[in-house]
This record gives structure tokens, C-alpha cells and sequence, in this order.
């Protein structure tokens, strides 16, 4: 049952992520890395966004358990990520995400896991719905931070000579 949920709520992450949003294209193209692979289950990349490709890794929790209500009257997607995995997100020199998925209600929330405070994670907030407007914002997002940095590898010892 587990696993059926866990695929239902990657479906619905592909479908999430690859909305339209009033442009001939997505903004994304997702890209399952396998169920053997540790942490992550997506590499995404930016579509349209100039010559080089940017790109970011995202590890998707669904969830069937509904929501806590916080003291401050705000509701938290109940999913678990444990502090191992979200350790091994911060070490990631790329941008890196926890997608939360109501199996039931069929939407998604977005938090970034790129902070080194961050510890075990039992609740996600709803502040960043995956609606167009948050895609917009994380395509941007993205798009700065490889745009800052020149991530080529120059001077391969596996170039060839292509002499003689």
C-alpha cells in the first residue's frame, strides 16, 4: 500500500511540476532518478532557460496522514523525512528541494533543503503551494543561482589530443 501511495504521489509531482501555466511550455522537465538511488528522486531541469541547461534535485514525501495545526492556528502537511536524508541534501552543491504531496487532496507544497539547521523534518508548511506562481519562482530561483557560477569542466585529462 506504501509503495502504491509513494508512486501515486511521484505521478502526481510529474503532473504538479509540469504545468503549463499559460506558456506554450512548462517550466520543468523532471527526470525519476530510480528506486535504487539514495535521498533523491528527481533531477529537474529547467526548460527554456538559454544555452546551458540549470538544474535542481528534489526528494518527494506523499502522504495520506492530512495535516497537524500549529499553535499559531497554521496547518503542516503531515510527512517524515528523516535527519540522515536531510543531511545528505545539504551536501548537494546544487540546488535541492522536499516536495510534499496530499495523495488525497492531490496538491503539493515545496520547502528548500538547502539550510544546514534543518534536522529531522515531520511536518511540511503549505506556504509554497506547487501552484504557477511558486513554479514561476523556483524557475527563477534557480536560474540565479546557476547563472552566478561557471560549472564547466575546463582542461579534462579525458579530452582528447585529436592531433595526428
Amino acid at each position: 500500500m506504501n509503495d502504491d501511495i509513494g508512486t501515486r504521489g511521484e505521478a502526481l509531482f510529474f503532473v504538479l511540476l509540469t504545468q503549463f501555466c499559460g506558456r506554450s511550455r512548462p517550466f520543468f522537465r523532471p527526470h525519476f532518478l530510480g528506486d535504487k538511488f539514495a535521498t533523491l528522486d528527481y533531477l529537474v531541469e529547467l526548460v527554456d532557460a538559454g544555452s546551458a541547461t540549470p538544474f535542481f534535485f528534489v526528494q518527494v514525501k506523499t502522504t495520506t496522514q492530512g495535516y497537524t495545526k500549529q499553535k499559531d492556528g497554521k496547518r503542516r502537511l503531515k510527512i517524515q523525512v528523516s535527519e540522515a536524508d536531510v543531511r545528505r541534501m545539504v551536501l548537494y552543491p546544487a540546488p535541492t528541494y522536499i516536495v510534499g504531496i496530499d495523495e488525497r487532496a492531490e496538491v503539493g507544497y515545496i520547502i528548500s533543503a538547502n539550510e544546514e539547521h534543518l534536522g529531522r523534518i515531520s511536518s511540511l508548511p503549505m506556504d509554497f503551494p506547487l501552484n504557477c506562481t511558486n513554479l514561476e519562482r523556483l524557475w527563477n530561483e534557480v536560474k540565479v543561482f546557476w547563472s552566478q557560477r561557471d560549472m564547466r569542466l575546463r582542461n579534462s585529462v579525458f579530452f582528447p589530443s585529436w592531433e595526428g
